[in-house]
């Protein structure tokens, strides 16, 4: 995590406490808490194990859970990107939709969903921007 988000979080985290500490109901501080770290990871600025950290932390977790929740978190953000594609009329190859939905990246998978909404051809996932670079082998 960046010096500058991790920063953000911490503000975050003693926004929450504190609110607690002033009455608010600890669930409503914990929900503006959950609000945050969904926005964090869809600026791609956590990870998918800090943010399933995070969240696992603020609802008291399993381990399981934490892994189901992971793993669906990831799955979602695939399927969203195949569903844009497929919504444009851009068509996947099972080789792509097998890549796809096999990555937690969130940082890659963010990428990946911005750019499905310009994309011609499912290829240029992986090739229209260097940080989007990660590609299935062919």
């Amino acid at each position: 995590m960046d010096p500058e988000t991790e920063a953000d979080l911490v503000k975050a985290i003693q926004i929450a406490v504190l609110e607690t500490r002033l009455g608010v109901h600890p669930i409503k501080s914990a929900h503006g808490l959950s609000v945050f770290l969904r926005e964090l990871s869809q600026r791609g600025s956590l990870s998918l194990d800090e943010l399933t950290e995070n969240r696992a932390r603020l609802g008291g977790w399993t381990d399981e859970h934490a892994k189901g929740w992971a793993k669906g978190h990831a799955e979602g953000c695939a399927t969203a990107i195949l569903r844009v594609l497929e919504q444009r009329g851009v068509s996947v190859s099972d080789e792509i939709d097998g890549f796809l939905t096999t990555r937690s990246d969130l940082k890659a998978l963010t990428d990946w969903l911005d750019l499905a909404l310009t994309v011609t051809d499912a290829k240029d996932l992986f090739t229209s921007r260097p940080e989007c670079s990660q590609a299935p082998e062919d």
